[in-house]
């Protein structure tokens, strides 16, 4: 009911926007317990989506948990906030393939695409017509959580990184020795879903374009890779 009103194509993403204007709004059960797990955990996992993340919420928390965004904790669960932070970034060429790819199929045997998505993405031209897609929205609720930047979520509003901790996702070995820190749980196969992201060749100009979209994802990979927290570029 509340979608209309606040601008978003999904419910998901209600806590979000309500968070975003400073509109209070009560947890629900799901989130009481999401809340639970990840202080008991002891530390908070960013979930950036088409990251290969679901292993590692199912080890630390034993659950499946939300795309939310650090600022989303900021706001509302300020003593979640305070706990080490942690999220893991990837190429944005091969997880623009991997969103596309799941974009096409209407979602994967585990998950469907969002309902106010799925239509418009099951009927994609080709990646032309799904960068346009991208490139017009004005602000990320206009796209699903798998074409939104990976900086939006670890970012805080002034664009700085507010996560501890950023990965890559080739640096399984990091990621795992990082995990083992909060969970005696096994991680599973972390990157099991990039075997198949190669699905087409990008050209030269869309290669461009992606570059262009997710100029501060690349930014902020390389500060990660850098290891430092540099200032990222402004969002213009």
């Amino acid at each position: 009911m509340l979608q209309p009103v606040l601008r978003v194509k999904m419910s998901s993403d209600v806590h979000e926007r309500l968070a975003e204007l400073h509109i209070p709004y009560p947890p629900g059960p799901k989130r009481l317990r999401r809340m639970k797990q990840v202080r008991r955990a002891g530390v908070l996992f960013i979930h950036i989506p088409k990251n290969a993340g679901t292993s590692l919420t199912r080890a630390l928390y034993d659950m499946d948990v939300g795309h939310e965004t650090i600022r989303y904790f900021n706001r509302r669960m300020p003593q979640l906030a305070g706990l080490p932070s942690f999220a893991i970034l990837r190429d944005p060429v091969q997880r623009f393939l991997s969103a596309y790819r799941y974009a096409r199929a209407g979602g994967s045997a585990l998950r469907s695409v969002s309902r106010g998505f799925r239509s418009t993405y099951m009927n994609f031209g080709g990646v032309d017509e799904a960068l346009d897609h991208i490139a017009r929205a004005l602000l990320p609720y206009e796209v699903d959580h798998i074409f939104r930047p990976q900086a939006w979520y670890v970012t805080d509003r002034h664009g700085q990184q507010a996560v501890n901790h950023l990965f890559m996702l080739d640096d399984m070995m990091g990621i795992e020795a990082f995990v083992r820190r909060y969970t005696p749980n096994p991680v599973g196969h972390i990157n099991g879903g990039t075997k198949a992201d190669d699905i087409t060749t990008l050209r030269l100009d869309q290669i461009a374009r992606l570059r262009q979209i997710y100029h501060m994802d690349y930014a902020l990979i390389a500060s990660c890779m850098a290891g430092s927290a540099t200032p990222l570029p402004s969002r213009a």
